[in-house]
């Protein structure tokens, strides 16, 4: 059996077919509340896109280092921000 792509079931979507989906939206909806579900649907996505920014940035940690850079003083905890010793940050 031969699967179809996910778009050819739907066809082509034309100029006629966008503004008749946009006339039964606006039904829906109201034109007073599109507005603001628009802003709702571009806050999610850029909030969305955000999030996957800062899950791909979790890998890249930088390595403390191992000696505080002031006072010389060994780093017992690699996740550790500050010099246990003199309070340096890291």
């Amino acid at each position: 059996m031969n699967a179809l792509p996910a778009l050819a079931l739907f066809g082509s979507l034309g100029t006629p077919e966008l503004i008749i989906i946009l006339i039964i939206v606006m039904l829906l909806f109201g034109a007073t509340k599109l507005p603001q579900l628009g802003a709702a649907m571009g806050k999610t996505i850029k909030n969305f896109k955000q999030e996957m920014k800062d899950g791909m940035g979790d890998d890249k940690k930088p390595a403390t280092p191992s000696v505080c850079p002031k006072c010389g003083a060994p780093v017992p905890d690699p996740d550790s921000s500050f010099c246990p010793k003199c309070g340096q940050k890291l």
